[in-house]
C-alpha cells in the first residue's frame, strides 16, 4: 500500500497544482454567492490539497525527482500568486446591498448594541421583558454576542430566530440558529440563562444598517415542543466575512 502511495505522489504529481487551482476558484466562485455550508467543505477540500501537495513535495525530493519538484512548485506558487488575491477580495467583499434594498422605517423604534466600552448599560428588570435580550456588538460588523434573562423554565434550548423587520425574510436561517442554540438547565427563578453567546449575522455590508426583528425561542428537551419567549428591533449590520 504504501509503495502504491508513493508511486502514485511520483507519477501524478502535476494533479495537485491542478487540485489547488480548482478548489481555490471554487471558493472564489462560493464567496460570491449566499454563504453556505458548501463553502466549509471545498475550504477543508483545500486544507487537503495543500497537505497532499506538501507530501507530494517530500516524497519526489527523497525520490531525487528534482525536476517534478520545480515544476510543481512553480505551478504552485503560480497559482496561489494569480488566485490568491481574488479568493482574499472575494472574501473580504462582494456587499450585497441587503441593508441599501430595506431601509429602516423613520418611524420605526429600534434597539442599538450594546458596546462593551459604553456607560450606558442596559439594567435588566424582571418586570420589563423589554430588558430580557440585550445584544452585543462583536469584534466586527454582523458579528454579535447575546445575553438572555428569563426564569420558570424547563430544561432544553435557547436559540435565536432573526427577521429583517419591512420584508420578514429570514436572516441567516440555519446558521444563526445552530450559533446561538444553549443548552440550559432548569431554571425556577428570574436569572441570567444565556451568556455572552456568539451568532453572526451575514446578510448586509458593514456600515449599511437595517432593522432585524431578533427572537428568542426555547425548545422544551422532554417535548421537543419550541415556544419563542419574546422577540426586540434591533439595528444591525452584515458581516463582510
Amino acid at each position: 500500500m504504501v509503495i502504491m502511495i508513493k508511486r502514485f505522489f511520483i507519477k501524478y504529481w502535476w494533479t495537485f497544482p491542478l487540485l489547488l487551482a480548482l478548489s481555490m476558484l471554487a471558493l472564489i466562485v462560493l464567496f460570491t454567492k449566499t454563504p453556505s455550508i458548501l463553502e466549509t467543505i471545498v475550504g477543508v477540500l483545500l486544507l487537503l490539497v495543500v497537505i497532499a501537495l506538501l507530501t507530494s513535495w517530500v516524497i519526489l525530493i527523497i525520490n531525487k525527482q528534482w525536476l517534478n519538484v520545480l515544476l510543481s512548485f512553480l505551478a504552485s506558487v503560480v497559482v496561489c500568486g494569480i488566485l490568491w488575491m481574488p479568493l482574499v477580495l472575494s472574501a473580504m467583499s462582494g456587499p450585497d446591498g441587503f441593508g441599501k434594498d430595506h431601509p429602516i422605517p423613520e418611524q420605526l423604534e429600534y434597539n442599538l448594541p450594546l458596546s462593551y466600552e459604553s456607560d450606558k448599560i442596559e439594567v435588566v428588570d424582571s418586570l420589563d421583558i423589554n430588558t430580557y435580550l440585550q445584544i452585543w456588538n462583536g469584534s466586527q460588523g454582523g458579528l454579535y454576542k447575546y445575553d438572555f434573562y428569563y426564569g420558570g423554565l424547563e430544561s432544553g434550548e435557547i436559540f435565536l430566530r432573526c427577521y429583517e423587520v419591512t420584508s420578514n425574510t429570514p436572516l441567516s436561517e440555519d446558521r444563526l440558529i445552530e450559533q446561538s442554540r444553549v443548552k440550559i438547565s432548569p431554571q425556577k427563578q428570574f436569572g441570567k440563562v444565556v451568556n455572552k453567546q456568539s451568532f453572526t449575522i451575514y446578510e448586509g455590508d458593514w456600515d449599511d444598517y437595517y432593522a432585524a426583528r431578533i427572537e428568542v425561542w426555547f425548545k422544551s428537551s422532554e417535548t421537543n415542543k419550541e415556544s419563542k419567549l419574546m422577540e426586540k428591533v434591533y439595528r444591525v449590520e452584515g458581516w463582510m466575512r
